[in-house]
């Protein structure tokens, strides 16, 4: 069986204090301890916030060369992949093209971690919501989730469920379905666009309070009866311990719901492997 993971942080990502051993070659170890083919190295870069000084510049040339000496240092074990993942890429158009054109980057995800002018989702107290303020959440979520699908330059775009996960992790019950046709439509832009989605298994790792499975199997049951084929296993990783986390566990269900291949990116293009046990 192939084994990826397709979305990891490093120290070179801001949410990772430096105080933490998560180097690229920390990296590279857990995961061939962990069983797996191929990882792709995903650090944050946030072009909004270092524009607007909130962050600090992104230390491309050292996370580049970084990874790609892990490249050749672990090519007899480890197929290790350079990406980044972009927050709000569409805030920044003008950054994307001349950042991924200026080193060879094998797989570029985007995501929505925040909307401007809101608080961060990760830091709400949704206990503190009603349940009409957190559908309203979830409703601009989609609404910002939609122009992301349609950024140029984006190869995979992730945590589709992003404000979800934290709503789960203060137990608050919480039903995607009522959202079933904006969903489809946006997955059918993914396959009209051959961008693809990725499974962020990160809710798992919280004991008893993962994203229930009918609403994890009739999200992505919905991409597959779409057309959607192109899906990429993250992790999601911050930790060593977490790089690899629950790929068996989410190929199962992928292969269950009709999946017959995982997507990897090399060179920006979707490379499959088939799903079998």
């Amino acid at each position: 069986m192939f084994y990826s993971d397709s979305h990891i942080h490093t120290n070179y990502s801001a949410d990772v204090p430096a105080s933490r051993a998560l180097s690229v070659d920390d990296i590279c170890r857990a995961a061939i301890g962990a069983g797996l083919s191929y990882i792709a190295i995903t650090d944050h870069y946030e072009p909004d916030e270092v524009k607007s000084g909130v962050a600090a510049p992104f230390r491309f040339p050292e996370m580049v060369q970084d990874v790609l000496t892990a490249k050749e240092t672990y090519k007899d074990q480890l197929q290790v992949a350079l990406g980044i993942e972009y927050g709000q890429p569409y805030l920044e158009p003008d950054e994307i093209q001349p950042t991924v054109t200026a080193y060879p980057y094998d797989i570029i995800l985007g995501s929505v971690h925040y909307i401007p002018g809101k608080p961060y989702f990760i830091s709400r107290n949704y206990r503190e919501l009603t349940e009409d303020e957190r559908r309203a959440i979830f409703d601009e979520y989609l609404d910002t989730y939609n122009v992301l699908v349609h950024t140029e330059g984006i190869d995979v775009v992730t945590h589709p469920t992003y404000p979800l996960r934290y709503l789960l992790r203060q137990n608050i019950p919480f039903d995607m379905r009522d959202w079933e046709e904006r969903l489809r439509a946006m997955f059918h832009v993914l396959v009209e666009r051959g961008v693809g989605l990725e499974f962020n298994a990160a809710p798992m790792r919280v004991p008893n309070q993962g994203i229930p499975d009918h609403t994890v199997e009739t999200f992505f049951r919905w991409y597959r009866e779409v057309g959607g084929e192109i899906v990429t296993f993250a992790s999601d990783a911050h930790f060593t311990a977490h790089v690899g986390a629950y790929c068996d566990r989410t190929m199962r269900i992928l292969r269950e719901l009709g999946f017959r291949y995982v997507a990897v990116y090399e060179n920006r293009k979707p490379v499959f492997h088939k799903i079998e046990f």
